[in-house]
């Protein structure tokens, strides 16, 4: 898994790309912990091609993060595979989540 992440201002985004999986996880999660203060944790999943329990635990942990700065959170770019997972979690009814934009044709 590769992560990126871009700061403008207090305006993080965080990319992933890959596998989120036990063995990936814990290097989120590191990232997110450097976020000492923010106004908004972005997710942006768009190249995320699967995510388990240990993801999405890691996910869980960004948005507690982010709600105790009293920042916005959201994922965005999620893909089906990834989106079956939040659903079948319920997260979709509790964190702002966005499908993959469908390409312009």
């Amino acid at each position: 898994m590769t992560i990126t992440v871009e700061k403008n201002d207090l305006h993080f985004t965080i990319r992933t790309s890959g596998w989120l999986n036990t063995e990936a996880a814990p290097a989120l999660g590191a990232e997110i912990e450097k976020i000492v203060k923010a106004e908004s944790i972005v997710l942006d999943f768009k190249e995320l091609e699967y995510i388990s329990s240990s993801g999405i635990r890691q996910v869980v942990a960004a948005y507690k993060k982010a709600k105790a700065m009293d920042a916005e959170f959201s994922v965005i770019n999620v893909g089906d595979d990834v989106m079956e997972v939040f659903k079948l979690t319920n997260l979709d009814k509790k964190i702002h989540i966005l499908p993959l934009a469908e390409p312009v044709k």
